[in-house]
């Protein structure tokens, strides 16, 4: 730990532990989750909400956005939302394997090592967003390593009536986008229901999006004791890709170029309706609450590169999911001083992938893959005087796994791995309002279905990698300890500050010679957050910032000593909103991303890509049920990137290659609610 950090930490404490009779109740917001219907007050990790109130304060007109306001992630757009990566932990290239993203509790994550598509759901349909930073292993099992963001949709209330309300929004590069939404209850079923279109040309040229959504929510409840909720979402789109581009491609055609070697355009649709019954009931001196999630989800994406460098002409990639989530919760009151709440549950998650690739010249190519994974956990929960927090719990986890690639050559291959995971936490509440808390977490991540066998495919430098077959490839395991403090002692002040260690055995990397494979000796990853809030004036002037501190390297090993790829050492979001009339809320406020080396560069023995920091400002009017907002972002119109590859450089001496962003943009909107 940084000495500054452990000096904060322990000041922090010192300093809020005489104020422990001041503050107000820690969150009433109940943490989705936590699985087990807990405030972030009885939650021994590090938990942050990005609330309603947040959302609709923020200028952020897209996930990602919203989510870098957040300490320790990092999420970025390459060129459209369609090609995007959050990062948590400290994993770069791979951290989309290594980060849990969930909607409604439903999984975003895929059996391959592709991202999850935020571009599935629209910012207007969110209501609020959790994250738990660092690995969540026994409520969740696979992909929780790094952390879970959970996005929370909007939901009808009971015995309200209906409303509409009309958005419209107009931007930079023909940039435009309508909402409406409707909502309401009656009084045993609450509804829902949304609808988004948006398109934009994007910054650079041949990066266009286009998309549909359409999401609704039913809850129905005829009784206090039981009820039933029913989720049904649709998205279609069109984007093109322009590729990364080297810095002599941007000195020729500009930062708006387009790499024509690998330019791609395609569509996706994507489809998922889930229900979940629940009943709660006392039994004795007893709750119980249970639960059965089920989730069904189709997704379907057909793309075109061009048939230069040995790319494949056309891909056509079907994936179906399937989520079967039996859990039952049952809080006791042991003594009058201590409380006990059990959490337990199964997970039963099923792919199917289907991938279809021509390449001129060659017979198409054709996969199909399944995965079944299964996991039994329990958790429980003990609270002493409504002070002390001590949480311990297990994971048991089973996967098997199917390859079977018909043409163009003939393979097949079956795999199985079992694993554990474990949790354990104690926490201190010094004030109903702010508690401090150690946790250890026994992490794992199961390798991917494309991490077992890869086809061949190009790496956008000229260089292909052949098949193969890694069925040697293991699990993934991490160690983790994080202690952190959450303090509201003060009033109008909110303070947090926490420090993360994990080292990793066997960590699943991107090695630019053999593709993602275990490492061979260990990876270390250290993190210190903190973050601070203030409100004046009774909230007409809210300052804020959060910084982020990151060390990630290989222990032992080929690269024994050298930092981790793609990581930055450091991240910082801050600003100041003003409230100087009713009604009106300006905001400005700055990003900032340290250094960190490109991908593949597992040496480091290229140039680290830049260091970057933006101003944005926004200007937000509500009058009655009218609100009218305009976002000049890159204020000062930064040339940055927001991405760097050294791929070329370590297989073929090729150029590095980056991702230009946007210069200085505008985005103005409307909407009016009914």
């Amino acid at each position: 730990m940084r000495i500054s950090g452990l000096i904060f930490l322990l000041g922090l404490l010192f300093v809020n532990l005489a104020h422990a009779d001041e503050g107000a109740d820690l969150g009433t917001i109940v943490v989705e989750a936590s699985r087990s219907n807990d405030t972030i007050g009885e939650m021994n990790k590090d938990v942050s909400i990005i609330t309603s109130e947040d959302i609709a304060n923020s200028p952020a007109k897209s996930l990602p956005e919203l989510l870098n306001t957040v300490p320790g992630i990092e999420a970025r757009i390459n060129s459209n939302i369609k090609d995007q990566q959050v990062d948590m932990g400290g994993f770069g290239e791979v951290s989309s394997s290594n980060v849990l993203v969930l909607i409604d509790g439903r999984r975003l994550n895929k059996p391959d090592i592709g991202a999850p598509d935020l571009s599935l759901i629209d910012v207007s349909s969110i209501d609020h967003i959790e994250i738990i930073q660092g690995a969540a292993t026994v409520l969740y099992g696979d992909n929780a390593v790094g952390g879970v963001i959970n996005i929370v949709t909007k939901k009808g209330r009971l015995n309200t009536r209906p409303s509409v309300t009309l958005s419209s929004e107009i931007g930079s590069y023909k940039t435009n986008k309508q909402a409406m939404d409707l909502s309401g209850g009656l009084p045993q079923l609450g509804y829902q229901l949304d609808y988004a279109h948006e398109q934009s040309n994007n910054y650079r040229t041949q990066d266009n999006y286009w998309a549909n959504d359409y999401n609704s929510h039913l809850d129905y409840n005829p009784t206090d004791i039981f009820g039933i909720d029913f989720t049904q979402g649709y998205h279609l789109d069109r984007f093109r890709l322009p590729g990364a581009l080297s810095i002599a491609q941007i000195n020729t055609g500009g930062r708006t170029g387009v790499n024509s070697g690998i330019i791609s355009y395609g569509t996706t649709s994507d489809s998922h309706f889930d229900v979940t019954p629940h009943m709660k009931f006392d039994a004795g001196t007893s709750h119980v609450d249970l639960s059965l999630f089920t989730s069904a989800r189709k997704s379907v994406t057909n793309a075109v590169y061009p048939p230069s460098d040995n790319f494949p002409e056309s891909l056509n990639y079907e994936l179906e999911s399937y989520e079967f989530q039996p859990k039952i919760i049952l809080s006791t009151p042991l003594t009058d001083r201590l409380g006990n709440k059990l959490t337990s549950g199964y997970d039963y998650i099923y792919y199917t992938e289907k991938r279809r690739v021509n390449t001129p010249g060659s017979s198409e190519d054709v996969v199909f893959a399944t995965e079944a994974s299964h996991g039994v956990y329990m958790l429980d929960e003990l609270t002493l005087d409504e002070r002390w927090l001590l949480n311990a719990g297990a994971r048991g986890a089973w996967a098997g796994y199917v390859f079977n690639q018909t043409q163009q050559t003939a393979v097949k291959f079956d795999r199985s791995t079992t694993t554990e995971g474990y949790d354990g936490g104690l926490g201190y509440k010094y004030n109903p309002n702010s508690k401090v808390f150690v946790n250890y977490t026994r992490s794992y991540r199961l390798p991917k279905l494309d991490e077992f066998f890869q086809n061949p495919f190009p790496v956008g430098v000229g260089v292909d990698f052949g098949a193969s077959i890694n069925p040697a490839l293991t699990d993934q395991v991490g160690n983790q300890y994080q202690l952190g403090i959450k303090d509201n002692s003060f009033k109008d002040v909110n303070l947090g500050f926490t420090v993360t260690e994990v080292q990793y055995r066997n960590e699943i990397y991107d090695d630019p010679n053999l593709g993602n494979t275990n490492y061979s000796g260990r990876t270390r990853h250290y993190s210190e957050e903190g973050d601070i809030s203030v409100d004046l004036f009774n909230k007409r002037i809210e300052p804020f910032a959060n910084v982020t501190f990151q060390q990630t390297s290989f222990i032992g090993g080929a690269f024994s000593g050298h930092q981790i790829p793609d990581v930055p050492d450091q991240l910082a979001h801050a600003g100041i909103l003003f409230r100087p009339l009713e009604g009106l809320t300006t905001t400005i406020s700055t990003d900032y991303v340290g250094r960190r080396f490109g991908i593949g560069d597992d040496t480091n023995a290229f140039p680290k890509v830049k260091t970057y920091d933006i101003v944005d400002w926004s200007v937000k009017y509500d009058y009655k049920n009218i609100e009218m907002w305009f976002n000049l972002n890159n204020l000062f119109n930064k040339h940055y990137f927001v991405y760097g590859s050294s791929f070329g450089l370590v297989f073929s001496s090729a150029p590095e290659v980056y991702y230009p962003a946007p210069g200085r943009n505008v985005e103005a909107g409307v909407k009016v609610k009914f």
